[in-house]
């Protein structure tokens, strides 16, 4: 595979969390919407790190360090337009930070925390709209890249 290819299979996960994100805010499954919101997000992110840092991204689910990563490296500074990314690079810095806390973890260091990680309607219909805005900002940020369609 190379380096495209690996960022539309990213892309595909990413997309695929979104459509799931619609079948769970039916079925009324907060925790599981907030749970993908950072799932959708963390594989946008990894898409991005296969253009522009051109390796495997890092097995972590941390979206902070993926993001920093790839603002950090010399090929995204130098393709994309900065200007565009400064306007909205603290409201999205924000956004991970909260989204990250959703990612659910089922070690047992998680036992006494699992209360605090459930969300309400109002919350996780926010995150879903913060996360469906942010991928396709973030989006804007990758040139035009073939993405495969998952079979039904």
């Amino acid at each position: 595979m190379n380096k495209l290819d690996k960022c539309g299979y990213w892309l595909m996960l990413s997309d695929y969390d979104l459509g799931t994100i619609d079948a769970l805010i039916a079925g009324k499954r907060w925790v599981y919407v907030a749970f993908l919101c950072q799932q959708a997000a963390e594989r946008q992110l990894k898409a991005m790190y296969v253009y522009y840092i051109k390796s495997e991204p890092p097995k972590t689910h941390n979206v902070n360090f993926l993001f920093s990563k790839i603002v950090d490296a010399e090929a995204f500074k130098a393709e994309a337009d900065m200007e565009k990314f400064d306007s909205r690079r603290n409201e999205c810095e924000d956004y991970l930070m909260d989204v990250m806390f959703y990612y659910m973890s089922d070690y047992p260091f998680s036992y006494k925390n699992i209360k605090s990680r459930f969300v309400n309607r109002e919350l996780a219909l926010e995150l879903h709209r913060k996360t469906q805005d942010f991928v396709l900002w973030l989006r804007g940020f990758l040139p035009k890249i073939e993405i495969p369609e998952i079979p039904e």
